[in-house]
């Protein structure tokens, strides 16, 4: 029943609306794989691999689709909220652990975008689930959360061998290492050995090194709305680190066993996950994470008498279950008019009905121009200054990326080396059209690295030189080669 409601929840939006970036990237990756290319080598990549070998399986089965990944994230989602309860409802009551399910099913329902994030967090709470009992599965659950993200991967091996250490000592928990390294090394082997240095420089370098100029700061004091909702969503993240200081105070207080502890790396992960860059995308490993946490500590509170400090780990539980709903009710009460996209992959998609018809109406005139399987190219406003870019367009036109480069981030596309390699791709595959992205996100400046200028614009002017404005729909500016 659990499980139900988990997925209504996460998909009564499933049609709705499209995100140009993130999904355009793990769409587009899969789309690459499918055509024979590897990620890391051949097209730059900063998740795991684990997320783009699994679109491009759903991909593989049912073809270029945006409705097949959603499907999906509806049924992780579901099984992230019913894992969540299971693993607080071994040491809590019935009430704390429904509570902990609904925090959970909120804050997994949106947003939704095809991140590695699901399946990581399902695995993770496998893991964690099973090593009382099977510490070689637990281990090998873990072992394939490292192939979805790098970070999260660890976390769980090291807070699984916690827990397999309390429960059946030094054994179990190196026979959980070893299943999860064996396991974790076979999925990532083949991708590194293809191209060490890609895979480093792309995943653990970049963030390292780039992911710091799109760090977001934490939310400050002056917020853009007084309303209410708006303002609990704004400082939302205060109530999460609030809550994992909470649980940490009491964990050390009670002199909390290895169980209780093995979730305290899978959190921590989630709190520099949320640091790194503090918006609606970065708070959901901590927001799922951390309700299992408080819930225990909960019922050890409330076990030993301590009604105050387990009616504070409820109230927290409370707040996050309340955002989780009211991000959902705010979903659906300010999402415009919505009209069906009459595209080949849309498979009932509904977006804003002058989005749509912007969309079918480039298509229909690039189909007109460019030959089946021939390359285009979807252009920045500039290129000294980036904050996202749109490659679902190359998954929505149904043409390939002449470049290696679909992720459009600072650090990367803004820096010359970079800008070198693509103009020498374009000149080499000579695109007919170029579509220019000029949705005022595209350069957006933000208070942080990436709201600077790098003052870098070579493609910008190459494309300027070598290409005219013909036509423009929405959004949508179509430059042909001169």
């Amino acid at each position: 029943m659990l499980f139900v409601l988990g997925a209504l929840l996460s998909g009564i939006t499933i049609l709705h609306g499209l995100n140009p970036n993130d999904e355009g990237l793990v769409l587009q990756a899969a789309d690459r794989i499918v055509h024979g290319q590897l990620p890391y080598r051949d097209f730059y990549a900063n998740y795991g691999p684990g997320q783009y070998f699994t679109i491009a399986g759903l991909q593989a089965l049912f073809g270029p689709s945006l409705l097949a990944w959603r499907v999906l994230r509806v049924l992780l989602d579901a099984t992230v909220g019913v894992l969540a309860y299971r693993l607080a409802r071994r040491d809590a009551p019935e009430g704390l652990a429904l509570l902990a399910w609904l925090g959970v099913a909120g804050a997994m329902a949106f947003p939704s975008i095809p991140s590695p994030n699901p399946p990581a967090i399902a695995l993770s709470l496998g893991a964690l689930l099973l090593v009382r009992r099977r510490p070689g599965l637990a281990g090998a659950l873990a072992g394939l959360a490292l192939a979805y993200r790098v970070d999260a991967g660890l976390a769980t091996i090291l807070g699984a061998m916690l827990a397999a250490f309390g429960a059946g000592g030094r054994r179990a928990a190196f026979r959980l290492a070893g299943a999860a390294m064996l396991v974790g090394g076979l999925l990532l082997a083949p991708v590194i050995l293809a191209s060490p240095r890609d895979f480093w420089d792309q995943t653990i370098g970049f963030g390292l090194h780039q992911q710091g100029l799109q760090r977001l700061p934490l939310p400050g004091a002056h917020p853009p709305s007084s309303k209410p909702s708006e303002l609990f969503d704004f400082y939302f993240a205060y109530v999460l680190l609030a809550g994992t200081a909470l649980w940490l105070a009491l964990a050390l207080r009670a002199r909390a066993p290895a169980r209780v502890w093995a979730l305290a790396p899978v959190v921590l992960a989630g709190v520099a996950y949320l640091l790194a860059r503090a918006d609606e995308f970065h708070l959901i490993p901590l927001a799922v994470f951390l309700p299992v946490a408080l819930v225990l500590a909960a019922a050890g509170e409330r076990a030993a008498g301590h009604r105050v400090a387990a009616l504070a780990c409820v109230a927290v539980l409370g707040l996050i279950a309340l955002h989780g709903l009211d991000r959902k009710r705010v979903q659906l009460a300010t999402t415009p008019p919505l009209a069906a996209l009459h595209l080949p992959v849309a498979d009932g998609v509904r977006i804003p009905w002058p989005d749509a018809r912007a969309l079918e109406r480039l298509h229909a005139f690039v189909d007109r121009r460019v030959a089946s399987g021939a390359p285009l190219f979807v252009a920045q406003p500039r290129y000294d200054l980036v904050k996202v870019g749109d490659p679902l367009l190359y998954v929505l036109l149904g043409h390939p990326n002449p470049t290696r480069y679909d992720v459009m981030q600072p650090g990367v596309v803004t820096t010359a080396p970079v800008q070198r390699d693509m103009i020498r791709a374009l000149a080499r595959a000579r695109p007919r059209l170029v579509v220019r992205w000029l949705d005022p996100v595209a350069e957006q400046p933000e208070p942080d690295g990436a709201g600077r200028s790098s003052g870098v614009n070579l493609l910008g002017r190459f494309l300027d030189a070598r290409y005219r404005s013909v036509a423009r729909f929405g959004d949508y500016e179509v430059l042909r080669r001169r």
